[in-house]
């Protein structure tokens, strides 16, 4: 049950991405900051919008861990624009499937089906057809390590909904996780498992079919 709460107030996390209807709220008062961004910084994240734009596909396993320590694995499915998939390991009973316009939440032990509207999900972060950083985003803050690099974004409407940040390794450039903050500063983090990129991948992955009585839409 603490997995089964940990995921639910996060709209099942995604997560990536948290996977809940982002809030309808800000004001100027809470206007996001930008990080200023020196010139090594600036190539970085050039960098970093080139590498996200040029992902077609990726298949990997994922972990993923609440600030509680709480956690649940599956294997994970993205096709860009627009598509994705996270398979839960029993006994977490959820689907999360992204067909291109809705983001579609499965709780299977329930038989309830959710569904929201992709472009007000934080997982349009990564889904996107064209990923840039000044497209609606604003990045707060930037982190460089030898090995990673960790870049914070916010949505520049809806500041208070909340941060993802990103964690992508340095050589070769390339994902690693993100994390998810959400207002009431509930954290949840998704690591990818062995990421292969660039293999077709069978379109039935990001189509989902209700079977259930049940709907909450």
């Amino acid at each position: 049950m603490a997995i089964r709460s940990a995921i639910g107030r996060l709209g099942a996390a995604l997560a990536v991405l948290a996977c809940a209807v982002l809030p309808a709220f800000a004001d100027a008062a809470t206007a996001p900051h930008p990080v200023r961004l020196s010139p090594e910084d600036k190539v970085l994240v050039s960098q970093i919008e080139t590498y996200l734009n040029g992902i077609t596909t990726v298949e990997a396993g994922f972990v993923q861990m609440s600030a509680q320590g709480q956690y649940a694995k599956g294997r994970f499915y993205l096709q860009r624009p627009g598509r994705m998939r996270f398979e839960y390991e029993p006994p977490t009973p959820y689907l999360l499937v992204s067909d291109g316009t809705w983001f579609i939440y499965v709780d299977q032990e329930l038989e309830q089906v959710t569904y929201l509207p992709l472009r007000k999900t934080p997982a349009d972060l990564l889904l996107r057809e064209n990923f840039s950083f000044s497209d609606g985003l604003v990045l707060t803050g930037i982190e460089t390590r030898p090995s990673t690099v960790r870049v914070d974004v916010v949505d520049a409407d809806q500041p208070d909904a909340g941060r993802v940040t990103l964690t992508f390794v340095r050589r070769p450039l390339s994902l690693k996780s993100w994390t998810v903050y959400d207002p009431q500063g509930q954290r949840i983090q998704v690591t990818l498992i062995d990421p292969r990129y660039g293999n077709p991948l069978d379109k039935s992955l990001f189509q989902f079919v209700n079977r259930f009585e049940r709907r909450e839409r």
